[in-house]
């Protein structure tokens, strides 16, 4: 078995992505050349590019794209059952940046999942309701005794059920804590080190796994790691809005704007370091991201540079005047 191999989390996430693309029939030589570009930029990217297809010729030189064209005839139940079976066999997870930093593969093991763009609602057996968002997954877990579901990441919605004489705790597990609703609605979005929780109805209690519980109210916000949780602040207008298929920004860093996108469109939206603190405000379609993409020239001096459709810069316009 490969032994762990560690990459910022940008350089992990940009691998994983040019190695998704790199499977699909639609992938050009343009495309390949800019591959190249890429691997060339830093000698870490070309350690991430290394690792990952070290990966791919793991599972029994069997490459990348047939495995996962073998895996997706599977249906899903076996599909999932499979992936799990190399996990324990130390293939596909567990040992690489393949299994750790790529959302691919761990959407195929997941219970449920979305992909970018995607949003897709989970009714469960309790009467609990779940919304997935763009390029999440989750497990559930309803047994005689509890109600657990576990964000993989990503980001959801949960309104939790409430059929008569239902005794079992329901209790949301993230790599960070647990969050248990006491009678609630609320949204949580995993990160690399923390986890955001929003509560629109009800309360909740956060456990992290290493500090003591706190309990967050409607209307509040806040973000917690295994060690702290930070104080609680108001929810903004944008909580939730992705539901709606809208990103609301209020003086928002184009740079931050740029990340938020992407997490809608498949490929890269890069922003130059000249535009990246330029703020704008205003509300953003997210289910199209080209329009909101397009709309943004009409707020602020910047040129958004469509070098294919995997690949969006924004860059400053020449007649840009702004500091």
């Amino acid at each position: 078995m490969l032994t762990s191999s560690h990459f910022s989390p940008n350089i992990a996430k940009a691998a994983a992505t040019w190695f998704t693309l790199s499977m699909d029939s639609a992938f050009s030589p343009q495309d390949a050349e800019r591959l190249q570009q890429w691997r060339l930029a830093n000698p870490e990217h070309e350690r991430a590019w290394q690792h990952i297809n070290q990966m791919r010729t793991s599972l029994h030189h069997l490459n990348g794209h047939a495995a996962y064209q073998t895996l997706s005839t599977l249906h899903s139940p076996a599909r999932r059952s499979t992936l799990k079976t190399l996990a324990w066999l130390g293939m596909a997870t567990g040992s690489g940046l393949l299994a750790s930093e790529s959302e691919t593969w761990q959407r195929q093991v997941a219970d449920y999942s979305t992909g970018t763009g995607e949003l897709k609602t989970v009714a469960l057996a309790d009467g609990t309701q779940i919304v997935l968002n763009t390029n999440s997954a989750i497990d559930v877990n309803l047994t005689d005794m509890a109600r657990s579901v576990t964000l993989r990441y990503g980001e959801i919605m949960v309104t939790t059920g409430h059929l008569p004489g239902e005794r079992r705790r329901f209790q949301l597990a993230t790599d960070h804590g647990y969050i248990e609703p006491i009678g609630t609605q609320f949204n949580v979005r995993k990160l690399e080190n923390t986890t955001e929780v929003a509560v629109l109805q009800g309360a909740v209690k956060i456990i992290p796994h290493h500090s003591p519980a706190v309990t967050l109210q409607a209307g509040m916000h806040t973000t917690f790691s295994r060690h702290h949780t930070d104080p609680a602040m108001p929810t903004s207008a944008n909580t939730g809005a992705w539901r709606k298929g809208l990103l609301f920004a209020n003086n928002m860093r184009l740079s931050d704007l740029a990340q938020e996108l992407a997490r809608y469109r498949p490929g890269l939206i890069r922003c130059d370091s000249t535009v990246a603190d330029y703020r704008i405000s205003g509300v953003f379609p997210l289910s199209n991201t080209t329009q909101a993409l397009d709309a943004i020239p009409n707020s602020l001096p910047v040129n958004i540079v469509y070098r294919t459709r995997y690949w969006v810069t924004m860059t400053a316009a020449q007649s840009s005047n702004m500091p």
